[in-house]
């Protein structure tokens, strides 16, 4: 069932995925990708378009599955550096366009998930996630100006361009003459990145991946999976635990539908946010792959104590559940 989610964030669809939380039917689960559905039928429930999830209806967490982040960055110069270095950093996929090959390539971008040594309208091309972030921070007005009319013919999450305010009006002036709507151009971040100030390359990168970070928590885009946790599924040849956070309640920092796995000597691959109710998950956890039982919903609490033992202002609680899955085929 995993795998097929995880195919299905590879073609960039997003299905929902349905989970019984309680009773004897705890750990089941199925999967709605479009017209198709696998698994647990019974599970199943009519979700309204305007219905935020995740959610736990019924004994069932409801989730639809969204592709992780994916920045593309158009140019690869000084500020891209940083830019992709800083969202790498924070879960983004990261791909950089530029056809120059001495600005372009993994020495300069060695966190880079893709380098398109490539024309811009030719690499812009081949991007069909709808989760994509686009930062335009090319060489020129030219390019600015290619990228942005690629850019919004497509179906995106962000976008955004650096620049003054002086380039920016000629390049806005430019794409209205051809066709394009002042509402469109509405949905262009730009000048770029949130207002602190900043004027080092490096500076600029945070106030960019600032402004990104900021769109992606605003959105309503249900359950991420970062890239890590989808390729350990396909790869791992062992059973591991899948811990799935359900609810929680006071100072915890993820929500409902944070993932992670635990492999059976400890280690762990994605956050369900850390700190001291992350590691007696991952105990938690490690124990059943040892002795059973396979399926359980677990709850950890922090009193105020120890939450202050681990530098937090107050304690929290956090409900889990814990299934332990074969390893892939």
């Amino acid at each position: 069932m995993y795998k097929h989610i995880v195919e299905a964030i590879r073609q960039g669809r997003s299905p929902y995925l349905f989970t019984a939380i309680e009773g004897e039917r705890m750990g089941k689960t199925a999967i709605v990708d479009g017209q198709t559905v696998y698994g647990e039928n019974s599970l199943i429930q009519p979700i309204d378009a305007n219905t935020d999830l995740p959610i736990v209806r019924d004994n069932v967490l409801i989730e639809r599955i969204t592709t992780p982040p994916h920045l593309v960055l158009c140019g690869a110069g000084h500020v891209s550096v940083y830019t992709a270095k800083i969202a790498k950093m924070v879960g983004f996929r990261v791909t950089v366009i530029d056809e120059r090959t001495d600005f372009a390539n993994t020495e300069r971008f060695p966190d880079a998930d893709e380098i398109l040594n490539l024309p811009f309208s030719d690499a812009l091309r081949t991007i069909h996630d709808p989760n994509t972030y686009y930062v335009i921070v090319t060489r020129g007005h030219k390019d600015d100006n290619l990228c942005l009319r690629t850019i919004l013919r497509k179906t995106y999450t962000y976008c955004g361009m650096i620049g003054s305010r002086s380039k920016i009006q000629v390049v806005f002036r430019d794409l209205m003459a051809q066709g394009y709507s002042e509402d469109q151009l509405k949905t262009v971040h730009s000048p770029i990145g949130l207002p602190i100030g900043a004027q080092t390359p490096e500076e600029i990168a945070v106030c960019i991946v600032a402004e990104m970070i900021q769109t992606k928590n605003a959105e309503n885009r249900g359950s991420e999976w970062d890239h890590a946790l989808c390729e350990v599924i396909c790869s791992l040849r062992e059973p591991y635990a899948m811990v799935t956070l359900i609810e929680k309640h006071g100072s915890a920092p993820r929500s409902a539908g944070a993932r992670m796995i635990v492999k059976r000597d400890g280690t762990i691959i994605s956050s369900i946010g850390g700190g001291f109710g992350e590691f007696e998950a991952s105990q938690k956890a490690t124990e059943m792959m040892a002795h059973g039982p396979n399926v359980q919903r677990y709850t950890c609490k922090m009193n105020n104590r120890e939450a202050a033992d681990q530098g937090m202002v107050c304690g929290g609680t956090i409900d889990i559940l814990i299934q332990i899955t074969e390893a892939s085929e």
